[in-house]
């Protein structure tokens, strides 16, 4: 699947080139611009049941809507959420683990899941349940901030919320960082500490305190 990202790292957009037939799966709401030849179907995938775990569980649409490029070829552009990267991964028999609401489009064969992160993931802040994608084809997900890509040889201390996803051949444990005293006092909360061998993906920046730093300033401007 021929795609370009446009715009790296802040407010990139995914513009995706489809052969005639061909057909790509994305998010409800992340569609921006299609060419004329490109119809649309909308559908829970997976049925009812998986539609609605990952809609509470991982933060994703109910629905998901299928764009193909039925009169030749054509062009559909595709955006984020949030402000932040894009990223492609060529799937290849393989699974990546991601956080809640990073996915953005992939090729139809892809099968997608809530994956359970165990109790350990339910003192995180970050939910606990993950998405899982498997399968062969073109997969594009997002980030808040830029993605760094870690090779992980051994172990890797990351905060939780800047989890973009990770391979599942890294196992992970959720700590926090410091005793009692650096954990309400340091500003830093849980950390998740992965090891093994395998990629991880992370952002450079942290919805919770963006939107912790946002609430502050609507408080000091509602005094005003």
């Amino acid at each position: 699947m021929k795609h370009e990202i446009i715009g790296k790292p802040d407010f990139p957009v995914v513009k995706i080139y489809l052969e005639h037939n061909e057909s790509i799966l994305a998010e409800s709401g992340a569609m921006v611009s299609m060419t004329s030849g490109i119809t649309i179907e909308t559908r829970a995938r997976g049925g009812v049941f998986s539609s609605l775990k990952r809609m509470v569980m991982s933060g994703e649409s109910f629905f998901q809507n299928k764009f193909t490029a039925t009169n030749g070829s054509g062009e559909i552009i595709f955006a984020p959420d949030t402000m932040g990267d894009v990223h492609f991964k060529k799937m290849s028999s393989e699974d990546i683990i991601l956080s809640r609401g990073a996915y953005i489009a992939g090729s139809p064969d892809l099968v997608i899941d809530s994956k359970w992160g165990g109790f350990k993931s339910m003192f995180g802040g970050e939910g606990i349940l993950f998405l899982k994608v498997s399968g062969t084809g073109a997969l594009f997900f997002s980030s808040f901030g830029a993605i760094d890509e870690i090779d992980v040889r051994g172990e890797c201390i990351i905060d939780n919320g800047h989890i973009v996803g990770f391979e599942p051949t890294l196992d992970f444990t959720i700590e926090k960082l410091g005793g009692i005293k650096s954990l309400f006092l340091s500003g830093e909360g849980f950390v998740c500490r992965f090891r093994g061998s395998g990629k991880l993906y992370m952002q450079t920046r942290n919805h919770s305190s963006f939107a912790a730093w946002a609430d502050g300033w609507r408080k000091v401007e509602s005094r005003q």
